[in-house]
């Protein structure tokens, strides 16, 4: 009797322990814990923190540009006449684009990589792929036509490029960065790998940290069509 009693109890604990593990299986038969699983899961769409690594992004571009201006010419490729009269400029090169002739390494290594920095801030804020690529595409627009058109005309090639190539790209490093996720401990070179397929997020997260932005309000539409607000505080 004490050993039917002993089974039945049994029985019922095995339940609840399995529903209190912390772990969870994937579809691909990997076991993770719950927190990671959620982080592959991905958030709802954060529109706030999209929109300040927006920011962030324009205030990169702007120091980025005024590095360039202190260079020699023969780095830059900016003549002291372009730099004199940047406003007349702008005007005139944003209603010219032209196809460039800069070093095949910039315009087709390069500006894929940062096509696909851009495809990655935004699908780790939530974003599908195609909406990534929409960002993409407008982050180098922003570049072509805003900071850069003060010194050059906007390159047509990299209007295509950056966009294309860099959702291509982003999208063959996505289950890289997946897999790094599921590790329950990484090493250097996994933090590395994290760093390098996403630098804008990298480097927004610490002046994230550094300005005490601790919270993301996260704003996406359910299935039942209306707007859900989300606002997550980080516990550390």
């Amino acid at each position: 009797m004490a050993a039917i009693v002993a089974l039945c109890f049994g029985l019922g604990v095995i339940p609840v322990c399995a529903e209190e593990t912390p772990f969870v299986l994937l579809p691909d038969k990997t076991l993770v814990s719950a927190d990671t699983a959620e982080e592959l899961k991905g958030p709802s769409r954060d529109w706030v923190g999209l929109g300040r690594d927006t920011v962030f992004l324009l205030g990169y571009q702007v120091v980025t540009i005024g590095v360039f201006y202190v260079l020699p010419e023969s780095v830059s490729q900016w003549s002291e006449n372009q730099k004199k009269h940047g406003a007349e400029n702008w005007w005139y090169n944003v209603r010219h684009p032209t196809w460039d002739n800069d070093n095949p390494v910039v315009n087709y290594i390069g500006h894929p990589y940062f096509g696909a920095a851009y495809y990655t801030r935004a699908r780790e804020r939530g974003f599908g792929e195609f909406d990534a690529f929409l960002y993409s595409a407008l982050a180098s627009t922003m570049y072509e036509f805003g900071v850069e058109a003060i010194f050059e005309r906007p390159s047509l090639q990299d209007l295509i490029v950056t966009p294309i190539g860099g959702a291509l790209l982003g999208f063959a490093w996505e289950p890289l960065r997946n897999w790094i996720k599921r590790k329950p401990e990484r090493a250097w070179y996994d933090h590395l790998g994290l760093i390098a397929t996403d630098p804008i997020g990298t480097l927004n997260g610490v002046f994230e940290r550094f300005l005490g932005i601790k919270s993301d309000i996260r704003v996406d539409i359910g299935r039942d069509g209306r707007f859900h607000v989300e606002l997550r505080v980080p516990l550390n």
